[in-house]
């Protein structure tokens, strides 16, 4: 009879712990604060240059900061970030990135998201244009 309550009370123990559902979650994100470049003008057709991309870190219930990564989206007009496919993602921690070099006299956008090491996203869409502050 000790056996059999034994037993139940096993039962009743692991049973919290394998009708836990995974992480569903997404992190907690502000967006992009800035996307900036310095490049003195004027700006000549064929010059080319880099963006600094500036965010606060995400936070998230299971994932720690310095492993929540960002996905960067980039879009030529306002509002066109295709969300299915990040343009750019950052190591995990980062609070910056620096685009690849893109055409000066274009204008572009930049939207950032937060991923948690399980996959789930924020949904900001905080959207910065991307400035030349030295002119």
């Amino acid at each position: 009879m000790g056996a059999i309550a034994l037993v139940a009370v096993s039962a009743a123990v692991l049973a919290p712990a394998a009708a836990a559902k995974p992480d569903q979650i997404p992190p907690a994100f502000a967006g992009l604060t800035s996307a900036t470049t310095c490049v003195p003008g004027p700006i000549s057709p064929g010059q080319s240059l880099s963006y600094t991309l500036i965010w606060d870190p995400a936070s998230d219930n299971t994932t720690p900061p310095k492993k929540i990564v960002y996905e960067i989206y980039q879009a030529s007009k306002p509002g066109g970030e295709d969300y299915t496919a990040p343009t750019y993602v950052t190591d995990a921690g980062a609070t910056r990135f620096t685009t690849p070099t893109l055409p000066a006299d274009q204008s572009v956008y930049f939207v950032v998201r937060a991923r948690d090491r399980v996959g789930n996203r924020d949904a900001n869409q905080v959207e910065r244009q991307g400035v030349n502050i030295c002119i």
